[in-house]
């Protein structure tokens, strides 16, 4: 029975009234008081404030109560439907060192050294795949800054990036980190008879070096280049 049941339900019977007078004075059945009072019926406020007005009680009192009744009946029922619903976990996860050997594999650091100098300039962190790094075997790579403008004509500026292909192996007309005089230099090399070695800086060069091919020493065939639009 709720509140405002009950409080007809005692109100009447403190007014020594009957169900059917009671009835008879709100204008209402007999059979719908009897409803409202054993909680079957739930009444409206417009109702309920006619029925008690009639035993002189009042709904203010009441309205309150049953609002915080049903308001404390709504929040246990959204409570039990908060608490059945699984809550989301999460987990920080610290990667073992097992992780860290797997992922060793997969991304590697390269350092990037100047040309001339050897001195370290950067680093680049790539993706090897199948133990190479764009079809080339990741433990024969190194990547090279080039600090002038000397090989500008075979498009490779100062500042670029040349990815080098260790090899000792010359093809005619590619490019190559070589050992000159004690420097290293990046050139364009061509094979000559008696281990001669044309040694250029731009396509087809009028007056090219010309070394002998052990006063030089090859260290890998630059293989591409790579540039930053900001610079």
């Amino acid at each position: 029975m709720n509140r405002v049941a009950k409080k007809i339900k005692e109100a009447r019977a403190k007014a020594k009234m009957t169900e059917k007078e009671l009835a008879k004075k709100c204008g209402l059945s007999v059979s719908y008081i009897i409803q409202i009072e054993s909680g079957k019926k739930v009444v409206n406020e417009k109702v309920a404030e006619k029925i008690l007005k009639v035993l002189g009680e009042k709904l203010e009192f009441l309205n309150q109560e049953d609002s915080d009744t049903e308001k404390s009946a709504d929040t246990g029922s959204n409570k039990k439907k908060v608490e059945s619903k699984p809550k989301e976990q999460f987990y920080n996860i610290k990667p073992t060192e097992q992780w860290s050997d797997a992922l060793a594999n997969i991304i590697k650091k390269f350092p990037i050294y100047e040309v001339s100098s050897n001195k370290v300039v950067g680093h680049k962190e790539l993706p090897i795949l199948n133990k190479k790094i764009e079809g080339y075997n990741w433990e024969k790579i190194l990547f090279v800054k080039s600090q002038d403008n000397v090989m500008e004509a075979f498009r490779i500026k100062k500042n670029d990036v040349i990815v080098v292909q260790l090899t000792k192996e010359i093809q005619n007309g590619s490019i190559y980190l070589i050992e000159m005089n004690n420097r290293k230099v990046i050139r364009q090399l061509q094979k000559k008879p008696s281990k001669k070695v044309i040694i250029s800086t731009e396509p087809n060069e009028n007056n090219p070096v010309i070394r002998d091919f052990n006063k030089i020493k090859v260290i890998g065939k630059c293989v591409k280049v790579e540039f930053d639009l900001n610079v």
